[in-house]
């Protein structure tokens, strides 16, 4: 599939505090206080916005924004970034509303995957696959690329031996032994490898896959299929998130492709995707399934020069940036890296901190600037300031990231529903959306569907547009847009 719809699914941490740092309102509170515009615009804390994301609060209180389909992977990047501002706007209005009521408290949104209880939530990667192919054939290629992807993409971390590890039966960790020296905590690619415990299967909480098979395609179910891939990190870093989705994309192209692939099956992907994660090296042999090793270079290598005849002009710098990533992990040479890819910003400055402060890896406050990285706050995130003083990258222009809050990407099924909404909130019209149906909530009104996500144009949806500037000339204006959308 040369042309391919991906989306990205962003569960956000979120924490409200006093400000001696003890807890302020519990997460349910903090989260319908931080929804209340949300509620009010839409009476519902899950809605689909003008740019034709959804917005909404999933199970455990947990703040999430799911980007339109996109089809090209910087207009996704572009369409993520306006999610977290989104939010950030929000938080903000919600900070102040409390400041309002004389409350010592304070809202933090948190693009991260783990917090300090070791309680993990995700950040899920939705790509199109062709209904015609064989989904059963493609975990036996894409596993050894998604276990060791993080070298590339992983968001970084420190492990502690105290934490619990994810969230899966208690009898895949064996207790440690009584007279066991306590293990330094260590830095790693990915603290999310630790929450993994299949590598394929349709659930997604308990026993937390690496891929989810869950056949919902959000489209044609006779042409598609939609590969939801969950094991990857909450990225800030722009270069980071883009890697996650343009590399992947370009390994499926090649599965699809039919040419014969690199045989690099792992022997057990779970106990392969945590020993990466600690491997800074990228040398560590991994037992492959039919015997013999790799590592996790050399299975990126491998996927690398693979893929490279498929690129076409406008991939070579994915190819480029895909080749630097690899080289800091073979050479230990991070200078690159250390400004571009999430895991290695994240290394440099708790060297950096720990060196100046003479404190170890293991000490609060690493999880606290752990934490404080992952901040969307734009004034007070540690990654927003390592932006401003250049040491973390800012790819896209301003314009496209503040276009993208209130634009939908204009190549695919997006553009429709974006307009829907759009023109239903300014002229006042009740409607309801989801990712393929649109209609009016009026009696008789008929919903209509689109099923191609790369649909963009619709005489159904022309139809639907104009009942709706008409029903609002009859009534009259509507309300102002919301002011964080």
């Amino acid at each position: 599939m040369k042309r391919r719809v991906g989306g990205l699914e962003t569960e956000f941490g979120l924490v409200c505090v006093r400000a001696d740092g003890s807890r302020a309102l519990e997460p349910e509170a903090a989260a319908r206080e931080l929804f209340r515009p949300v509620v009010a615009m839409g009476r519902s804390s899950n809605v689909f916005l003008g740019n034709a994301a959804r917005l909404y609060l999933d199970v455990g209180s947990h703040p999430e924004y799911a980007t339109a389909e996109c089809d090209d992977w910087w207009e996704l990047v572009a369409q993520d970034r306006a999610g977290e501002r989104i939010f950030a706007e929000l938080t903000a209005q919600a900070n102040e509303r409390l400041a309002a009521d004389g409350q010592d408290a304070r809202i933090h949104l948190l693009k991260n995957n783990v917090d300090s209880a070791g309680n993990a939530f995700g950040s899920h990667e939705n790509f199109l696959v062709d209904r015609r192919g064989e989904f059963t054939r493609l975990p036996r290629y894409l596993l050894p690329f998604l276990v060791t992807r993080q070298i590339i993409t992983g968001a970084g971390g420190v492990v502690r031996p105290q934490q619990p590890v994810g969230a899966g039966p208690a009898a895949a960790a064996p207790a440690a032994a009584a007279d066991a020296a306590p293990e330094p905590a260590q830095f790693v690619f990915s603290r999310r490898s630790d929450h993994m415990w299949e590598a394929v299967s349709s659930a997604t909480t308990r026993t937390r896959p690496i891929i989810n098979t869950r056949d919902e395609p959000h489209g044609d179910p006779t042409r598609f299929r939609r590969l939801h891939v969950i094991v990857g990190d909450s990225t800030m870093s722009e270069v980071s998130t883009h890697l996650r989705f343009a590399t992947t994309d370009l390994v499926l192209r090649a599965i699809e492709s039919g040419r014969a692939l690199p045989e690099l099956s792992l022997h057990d992907d779970i106990s392969a995707i945590r020993a990466v994660a600690r491997d800074l090296s990228g040398s560590a042999p991994i037992p492959l399934s039919h015997g013999g090793t790799t590592t996790a270079i050399e299975v990126q290598q491998r996927w690398l020069d693979h893929v490279t005849p498929l690129a076409d002009e406008s991939e070579q710098q994915v190819l480029e940036t895909w080749q630097k990533g690899i080289d800091a992990v073979r050479t230990g040479d991070r200078s690159w890296a250390a400004t571009h890819l999430d895991w290695a910003i994240k290394e440099r400055l708790f060297q950096q901190v720990t060196e100046r402060r003479g404190i170890e890896l293991g000490d609060p406050a690493i999880e606290r600037l752990d934490l404080a990285y992952h901040d969307i706050d734009p004034a007070h995130g540690i990654f927003h300031t390592l932006q401003r003083r250049g040491l973390a990258p800012a790819t896209l222009p301003e314009e496209r990231i503040e276009a993208a809050r209130t634009t939908a990407p204009t190549t695919t099924r997006a553009h429709l529903r974006g307009q829907v909404v759009t023109t239903a909130t300014q002229h006042g019209v009740d409607h309801v959306v989801d990712w393929t149906t649109m209609r009016l909530t009026r009696p008789g009104s008929m919903p209509v569907q689109v099923l191609d996500p790369f649909t963009t144009a619709l005489p159904a949806v022309d139809d639907l547009l104009a009942q709706i500037r008409d029903l609002g000339t009859e009534s009259g204006p509507g309300p102002a847009p919301a002011p964080f959308a």
